[in-house]
């Protein structure tokens, strides 16, 4: 069967097509300063974030960058190598004030399914999309909590045994 030593090789091997590490990134030039990816227990991580003055979803008009587009559909292509479930978490910065029209959760959680149906549109199979999860502006990852870093999205390839 397909153990864990090989899943942990095939996840590794996805990460080096999108980090460039080891031959050609699936990745553009525009998108490559936004991604970081980790090995975790949980699965392959691939967290896409905001930079200042470089939001990762266009404040105007709440759609992903183009870019990001483009990427979740090389990500889904990517996805088609391995059978890992896959889980589509978004996260939101702090507001320095809080925005009178809609709430934090509601914002993050749009953006997440906005990622996941770029994803299917991609063609990974909707079946494999284990969870899709907004967590507002509650887990920064730097400080201040309202640094455009803390504005990601999290694409989980998770293991097998999740």
């Amino acid at each position: 069967g397909h153990d864990a030593e090989e899943e942990a090789a095939d996840l590794a091997e996805i990460e080096g097509s999108l980090t460039g590490d080891g031959g050609d990134s699936v990745v553009s030039d525009l998108a490559r300063p936004h991604i970081e990816t980790r090995l975790t227990d949980e699965g392959l991580v691939i967290e896409i974030f905001s930079r200042p003055g470089q939001p990762i979803f266009d404040p105007e008009t709440g759609r992903p960058q183009p870019w990001l587009a483009e990427l979740a559909v090389s990500m889904a292509d990517l996805f088609g190598t391995v059978t890992n479930r896959v889980a589509v978490e978004a996260h939101i910065a702090a507001e320095p004030l809080v925005r009178a029209t809609e709430s934090g959760w509601q914002r993050s959680t749009e953006r997440a399914q906005m990622i996941r149906a770029l994803l299917e549109d991609g063609g990974l199979n909707a079946q494999r999309i284990a969870r899709v999860t907004g967590h507002s502006d509650r887990e920064p990852t730097v400080q201040p909590p309202i640094s455009p870093r803390n504005d990601r999205i999290e694409i989980i390839l998770l293991r097998v045994r999740y």
